[in-house]
């Protein structure tokens, strides 16, 4: 009953029903005086009448790229058209916002399509050689006028006709087919209509991303010079094989508030924002494309048979990384449907909703007619490919040594001691280091140091610590394999270098030739990193260490000389490492993550 009562009505109901019956002497004792009670009102209407109101909420992202709220869409349109050859506009813009084909000449059945703008590339991207004909727009999220449509049935229709391909909307059935009627009454033009309701998540039965199939199958058959009928019982045919379902983590953030909570996601969302009708606990890939696949494939429209399988196109809403997009397309094709997607287009942003963080699947039950009208050449550059889905069996590469093979594992209690007291505090660190990071790079400092003292205390019962030669040459190799970006390089090469230097050392220890192998280590990385001690870099604190370690000042003054290196990075001009792109107002008085890690690293080495 959430929303139904208001919390007044709610409080009044139970204080009645739970209030015990009270005696005459009970009703006299506890009886407030008159006055007392109607000051006490009284004071509750002045502060109900001066409390201030709730500030309306505004968009949860109101930061946008625009010239103007009121010229968005027309703006949006001429760099469409910029961009896209072959496509112009009617020149009674911008209050009609119609595109449409300039190498278009008439001999072929037309298609147009519509909408409100903020769905983009849907519609005017999809205007071209195997498409669309024309597209009219609406302002954002808003239906297109009946004059709009008008202007573009009349711009593009010849003696074979035109189909107008509808979303199953209130405002969009209503302006499309009276702009149709209007069209056959005063031009005699032949126009029909179909109407896209592929969104199976409520009895509404919306057109969202589906209706790309109709655009695609029908504007190949148009292209193939079919008749305005065949092209219409194909449109129809595709509408009835259709069924669409998304998926969303946020609502519209740059129209709307936010409306899903942090840890939720809501199933069924309209590409306007409308409400979901099933909010769920956020999930796996995996779990979401099932949950996705089974609403579905459990929907009045996929109940016929589909022995040709089934074309699947993976829409992107707005504001999914690319990344997380493939990652949904590979759960997809790992799940129990994979063998039913015969064909695969996407994942893509195809039918937006501005920068909504979700995303939807499309199926079309596939006949061998359809395949090939998928597979048909366009010129719309926003159209992906439909392909065959298929994965390759992994190729054998090379074969890469493994940095143990040429050691065995030995035991120096000190050293080990060191090793692992570096890497829990690096570990420990990760959350200080990344928030560092984040003022001045890309806020993985800390991740990247982390996982290298996790993967070096995996390997820790493998080393040969006996062999301070053999113990670089496995941590260079380590810090190569399990740190990304050029943290894990430098450092690789740095352990190198001291390898090297070791080696030359022969039989020295570890206090004996560790100092001057460190040092070694260091040039070897300047040399390769192009970095050198005043470069706010990582090295700022490296070499300070070095030169007190080759002082005799001991682990203790070298942490000490580190430390010192960091604080001057505060004010350090950088030259070179993470904070070089940064503007000065970012990276002054900040210490630099990099050098800030080693200082860490060197204060737990010498307590």
């Amino acid at each position: 009953y959430k929303g139904k009562y208001n919390k007044g009505e709610v409080k009044a109901y139970w204080e009645k029903e739970c209030t015990p019956i009270k005696t005459k002497k009970d009703k006299a004792a506890s009886a407030e005086p008159k006055a007392k009670a109607k000051a006490k009102a009284k004071v509750k209407a002045k502060a109900k009448a001066t409390a201030k109101e709730r500030p309306e909420r505004g968009p949860a992202n109101p930061k946008r790229f625009i010239n103007d709220e009121s010229t968005i869409v027309q703006d949006a349109m001429d760099g469409l058209i910029w961009s896209t050859p072959n496509v112009a506009r009617l020149d009674s813009y911008p209050v009609i916002k119609v595109v449409f084909r300039t190498d278009w000449d008439k001999g072929k059945v037309a298609i147009i399509s519509g909408g409100g703008a903020g769905h983009e590339p849907m519609h005017g991207g999809f205007v071209g050689k195997g498409m669309l004909t024309a597209a009219i727009s609406g302002e954002t999220f808003a239906s297109p006028t009946i004059d709009a449509v008008f202007a573009a049935i009349v711009q593009v229709t010849g003696a074979k006709g035109c189909l107008l391909v509808i979303k199953n909307y209130t405002g969009d059935r209503l302006n499309f087919t009276l702009a149709a009627q209007k069209a056959k009454t005063l031009y005699g033009l032949e126009v029909e209509t179909v109407f896209t309701k592929d969104d199976v998540a409520t009895v509404a039965e919306r057109g969202i991303a589906g209706t790309l199939f109709v655009h695609k199958l029908c504007g190949a058959l148009a292209e193939a010079g079919k008749s305005l009928a065949e092209v219409k019982a194909a449109a129809e045919a595709v509408i009835d094989a259709t069924a669409s379902m998304g998926v969303s983590l946020s609502s519209v953030r740059r129209l709307k508030p936010e409306m899903i909570a942090q840890k939720k996601m809501e199933l069924g969302l309209g590409i306007h924002g409308e409400p979901g009708f099933k909010t769920l606990d956020i999930a796996s890939a995996t779990v979401v494309v099932d949950e996705l696949m089974e609403q579905i494939l459990a929907s009045v429209r996929m109940q016929a048979e589909a022995p040709h399988g089934y074309a699947c196109l993976v829409n992107n809403l707005g504001a999914v990384p690319q990344l997380e997009m493939c990652i949904m397309v590979s759960a997809l094709m790992k799940s129990k449907w994979a063998g039913s997607i015969k064909l695969l287009l996407g994942p893509a942003p195809l039918c937006t909703s501005l920068d909504m963080n979700g995303m939807s699947l499309s199926l079309l039950r596939l006949t061998p007619q359809f395949a090939d009208l998928l597979s048909a050449d366009t010129a719309c550059a926003a159209w992906p490919r439909a392909v065959a889905p298929c994965f390759p069996a992994p190729v054998l590469g090379i074969k890469l040594k493994d940095m143990f093979d040429d050691f065995k594992p030995s035991s120096d209690a000190v050293i080990s001691a060191l090793l692992e007291k570096a890497c829990k505090a690096l570990i420990d660190a990760k959350g200080v280091l990344d928030t560092l990071d984040g003022k001045v790079g890309d806020a993985d400092c800390g991740s990247t140091m982390a996982n290298a003292g996790t993967k070096i205390m995996e390997a820790l019962d493998k080393m040969p610590f006996a062999d301070p030669a053999g113990t670089c040459a496995c941590l260079g190799g380590l810090c190569a394999h399990s740190m990304g970006g050029s943290s894990g390089v430098l450092m690789s090469i740095m352990f190198m270098g001291m390898t090297t230097e070791l080696s030359k050392s022969g039989s020295k220890s570890w206090a004996e030739a560790g100092p001057k192998a460190f040092m070694a280590g260091l040039e070897a990385m300047m040399a390769a990193g192009g970095a050198s001690k005043g470069s706010r870099t990582m090295l700022d604190a490296l070499l300070p260490a070095a030169e007190a370690l080759l002082e005799g000042k001991g682990l203790a003054g070298a942490s000490a000389a580190a430390d010192a290196g960091v604080e001057a990075t505060k004010n350090t001009h950088p030259s070179a490492g993470r904070a070089v792109n940064v503007p000065e107002s970012r990276w002054r008085g900040v210490e630099d993550p990099g050098a800030k890690a080693v200082s860490i690293v060197f204060a737990a080495i010498s307590k």
